[in-house]
């Protein structure tokens, strides 16, 4: 019990200790609210009025009907579709002054996501095999993770970039959480002790994942195509990491620890490598896409290659190689080739700017 409460406290002391240091950051808006279009203002209301009905239907429904013990089929099935239309009729009716913008937006509907994992998480350090500890817990930390990236992200203006970077670093801060307990192998640690230190772990490594990522873009404007370049290129490094991992000859039935140490090594340097490479471009989301297309079609071209030459399947390495070179020059044959692609404002100003020049020279023909 003393061993259990002790790691409890640990981990929240941990996590207040995140979440302070990330709400610490007031003054570094980099745009005011009142600055930005309504229009702009109004994004993101859509997705979350979405997930509030599916909250409904596949949590609060369900989770309902279990702390309840119905049983009666009809009474289920009524249960969750009055959850689910109750939720949607509800978050239409709150969200009816919506004003967050689809940043804001975004950080809350993930941190209800947090708030659902943490509720599941927290009756792992009770030890108790009661489902309806879990449906509780997750019916509780859904709307409490959703208040809280509300409150820590009320300070100033996000933009759509920064949020999608803060959300992916939330991601990869969960997977080294579950990945530092694997590589130093806890294995062989009683059920609910291995079970509780991997959730701790998971649980401390999302909200620092969150506070890292918001340190590294600090003072920074990224734009929602770079952001998503940069998660991709944490994604291709960490591939690639586990690729050469393969070609050096390991084994991933036989030893996959280096697979993912080698992941985890390779995505954070994939990123930066992204981060610099488009230090000094214009990358719109749709562009920063067809950039992703084009390494994805760039590993089927590799594959294709090596299909038409009739290599072996059983030359795993080979197929591994043509994969890695193929996305590499997928992805910049495609930037090359989308140089200057898909800026719309720039194309609207260059457009109105020759529209005034033009109407300029025939006002002067006319008065001369």
């Amino acid at each position: 019990m003393i061993k259990r409460n002790t790691a409890f406290t640990l981990l929240f002391c941990l996590m207040n200790l995140t979440f302070t240091n990330l709400a610490s950051e007031a003054s570094l808006g980099l745009s005011d609210e009142s600055q930005v279009l309504l229009e702009e203002q109004q994004e993101g209301r859509r997705r979350i009025v979405f997930d509030a009905t599916l909250y409904g239907l596949m949590l609060y429904g369900p989770g309902t009907v279990s702390l309840l013990d119905i049983e009666s089929a009809r009474q289920v099935v009524g249960l969750e579709l009055l959850f689910g239309s109750g939720a949607f009729w509800s978050a239409l009716k709150l969200t009816e002054d919506h004003r967050l913008g689809a940043g804001r937006s975004k950080l809350m509907r993930w941190g209800s996501y947090a708030g659902t994992l943490f509720g599941l998480g927290i009756p792992v350090f009770f030890e108790t095999e009661n489902d309806k500890a879990y449906w509780t817990g997750a019916m509780l930390g859904t709307p409490l993770g959703g208040l809280t990236a509300n409150m820590l992200s009320s300070h100033r203006w996000y933009e759509k970039g920064e949020t999608d970077l803060l959300t992916n670093g939330g991601l990869v801060g969960g997977f080294y959480g579950l990945a530092i307990p694997y590589l130093i192998n806890i294995d062989n640690l009683e059920k609910w002790d291995e079970a509780q230190i991997y959730t701790a772990s998971a649980m401390v490594g999302v909200p620092v994942g969150v506070w890292t990522t918001s340190r590294l873009i600090r003072g920074k404007s990224i734009s929602q195509g770079r952001a998503h370049l940069i998660s991709l290129g944490g994604v291709v490094g960490a591939a690639y990491a586990a690729g050469i991992v393969h070609l050096a000859g390991v084994e991933f039935a036989e030893h996959p620890r280096p697979y993912v140490s080698a992941a985890m090594l390779g995505l954070p340097l994939g990123a930066y490598i992204s981060g610099q490479l488009t230090d000094s471009g214009e990358y719109t989301f749709g562009r920063a896409l067809l950039i992703t297309l084009g390494g994805f079609v760039g590993t089927l071209s590799g594959s294709g290659a090596l299909l038409i030459a009739d290599v072996s399947g059983e030359n795993s390495k080979s197929y591994v190689l043509a994969n890695i070179l193929g996305s590499a020059l997928g992805m910049w044959y495609t930037h090359r080739f989308t140089r200057g692609w898909g800026e719309e404002l720039a194309s609207v100003e260059d457009n109105l700017s020759s529209v005034d020049e033009g109407f300029s020279m025939e006002l002067m023909r006319i008065s001369f």
